[in-house]
């Protein structure tokens, strides 16, 4: 295959240049690089030493001694001698009790006061059943305070209670109990007005209502009877005087602070429910 005239000229072209670059950069680089000098390795005549870096500084700072912990009713620990701990079944706490070597059981056991239950406050009136007819129910109702069965129906003041029961009405409701199926129930419903806190209160015949506080049985041991207590009130047993803090339903507890003229501070301590073999008060 013959290359056209202008092709060969210009591909000769191309190898001339290509021929004279090759020589202008030769000769460059031949008159740049000159005879390479190296320094000179200098050896001194002192032996090598291995020199190791100055340390960092450190701070120092010197800890305060500790303090001494107080010996009083709140120590329940020391050096080899560990606590008793017991579990309570009904309130599901575990109790711990000073080594016998650390206080004397007596004065330990001898606080003057046992929790026996904790409940919640039931409302002053329930309902529990009802008779009559449309237009006409009354409502059977239980005073909580004296124990009284009370037949009332819609309109009627109760002023011992300080209570009205402004409607009752009887239908029939879809009701579960428990796990079982839904079954229709005929439900007494009413409705109450408490002229002490100027709320409304519905009630009916199917459960009991409660006001939301709860309230605390205690006990003295050695003596008859139970005390029913609430949060914020005190108490008073021979020189002692017991004041319950905080009363708690899960899990059933409460908190009391005794002061008396033998105590150089006040006693602080939680109670739980007494033993469950022990009789319990009824709600």
């Amino acid at each position: 295959m013959s290359l056209h005239p202008q092709d060969r000229n210009l591909l000769v072209l191309a190898t001339l240049v290509a021929l004279g670059s090759a020589g202008v950069f030769g000769s460059m680089a031949w008159r740049h690089q000159g005879p390479g000098s190296v320094a000179p390795v200098v050896l001194t005549e002192s032996p090598y030493a291995a020199k190791a870096p100055d340390a960092p500084p450190v701070k120092v700072e010197t800890w305060a001694a500790p303090v001494a912990q107080s010996r009083g009713r709140e120590w329940i620990y020391d050096t080899f001698t560990p606590p008793e701990i017991f579990y309570n079944t009904r309130s599901k706490q575990f109790t711990v009790k000073p080594p016998s070597s650390l206080v004397d059981e007596a004065e330990f056991e001898t606080f003057g006061v046992e929790l026996v239950a904790v409940k919640p406050e039931p409302f002053r009136l329930q309902l529990i059943g009802y008779s009559g007819g449309p237009g006409a129910w009354r409502g059977t109702f239980s005073n909580m305070i004296t124990g009284e069965t009370v037949l009332a129906g819609a309109g009627r003041r109760l002023p011992n209670l300080a209570l009205t029961i402004k409607s009752l009405e009887v239908a029939t409701q879809t009701v579960r109990l428990g796990e079982s199926m839904p079954v229709r129930q005929t439900v007494a419903t009413a409705v109450v007005l408490d002229e002490k806190s100027n709320r409304e209160t519905t009630i009916t015949n199917l459960s009991r209502v409660f006001t939301g506080t709860v309230f605390a049985f205690v006990s003295s041991p050695g003596a008859p009877g139970v005390r029913e207590v609430r949060a914020g009130e005190s108490f008073k047993i021979g020189e002692a005087t017991f004041r319950i803090e905080k009363v708690e339903t899960t899990p059933p507890a409460i908190d009391v602070v005794k002061t008396s003229p033998s105590l150089t501070q006040p006693d602080r301590r939680t109670l739980t429910p007494r033993e469950p073999d022990e009789r319990e008060p009824g709600p």
